[in-house]
């Protein structure tokens, strides 16, 4: 089971906020954690709503049928924050509060009321010390409540080990089964470059991928519900395609470790998988707070 002591819940009072409430009251539950529900107010809002909201908001957020968790059950601190800049506002909650977890929708409020747009959703993915659990508000479905089917996109990086890690934690929380899927990218040069395309049989290169894919499986996971796949074509589209066509209700995804100023970049297929995915997406990062068990007694100091 992934450690999880906190989980922050942006909102802005919006349904579309309100739809990733049940995700974050659910794992927040499950992991016997504290639920941080923030709202950051800006010079810009014209809100008759303010934290902190009744049961009753609270029980509504739970959707209906409510999900399958009690509010009693629950330790909810509620916190109204000022800024005009939400995203930074949040990060410094967050590492302020010591957050394990964010979960967040990626559309709320628009025009000046606006806070949880995704372009505010992926600055806080890219600058969060944590993970983020980021989940699509306007799609027709809720996400589902019971997660029996995990994606893990895997590049042979550091960065989709450590993806591997957390859905494995995931899965054996949910008792899910995992797919790993790796998308070879076909490398085209113009004729101009007088370079000609490497003679590989495509089917070698799948072959040979699943292969390595099934190790990964075989080494990492030791969970006998693991699928493996690789797939050749683009990959933000084949992910997203792998996700319609086999019914996955969680993707776990590792953005590169970077800082500085590339820190700002998640990188197209991440950001395309975050903006387009119709189910719940969780995000990790290497240089960040870790929620596997292990990985978190290594990095503790020594007593």
């Amino acid at each position: 089971m992934l450690t999880i002591r906190r989980i922050l819940f942006p909102t802005d009072f919006s349904d579309g906020a309100a739809r990733a409430f049940p995700q974050a009251a659910q794992l927040a539950d499950w992991h016997d954690a504290e639920l941080h529900v923030v709202h950051v107010a800006s010079s810009h809002d014209e809100l008759d709503t303010t934290l902190p909201v009744s049961r009753d908001t609270l029980q509504d957020w739970l959707g209906t049928p409510p999900a399958s968790v009690s509010l009693d059950a629950l330790s909810i601190s509620q916190n109204q924050v000022e800024s005009d800049a939400p995203p930074e506002r949040l990060v410094a909650y967050a590492e302020d509060q010591d957050i394990d977890l964010v979960v967040m929708g990626t559309h709320g409020r628009r025009g000046v009321q606006r806070m949880l747009l995704g372009s505010v959703t992926e600055e806080v993915v890219r600058k969060a010390p944590c993970p983020v659990l980021t989940v699509r508000t306007d799609e027709e479905e809720p996400p589902k409540q019971t997660i029996r089917r995990i994606l893990v996109p895997v590049d042979f990086s550091e960065a989709s080990e450590i993806a591997v890690q957390h859905a494995t934690e995931i899965a054996q929380t949910y008792g899910a089964k995992i797919d790993l899927l790796h998308v070879v990218e076909e490398v085209a040069y113009p004729s101009a470059y007088g370079v000609e395309p490497p003679l590989v049989s495509s089917s070698n290169v799948v072959t040979r991928v699943e292969k390595a894919l099934g190790t990964i499986a075989r080494e990492n996971i030791g969970y006998e519900h693991v699928q493996v796949s690789a797939r050749i074509g683009y990959a933000p589209l084949t992910i997203l395609d792998y996700v319609e066509e086999n019914d996955v209700d969680l993707i776990v995804l590792a953005t590169h470790g970077r800082t500085g100023l590339d820190r700002m970049l998640l990188g197209s297929v991440a950001e395309r998988v975050i903006r387009q995915a119709p189910t719940p997406v969780f995000i990790v990062k290497p240089d960040q707070k870790s929620l596997v068990p292990s990985a978190t007694a290594e990095a503790a100091p020594n007593r």
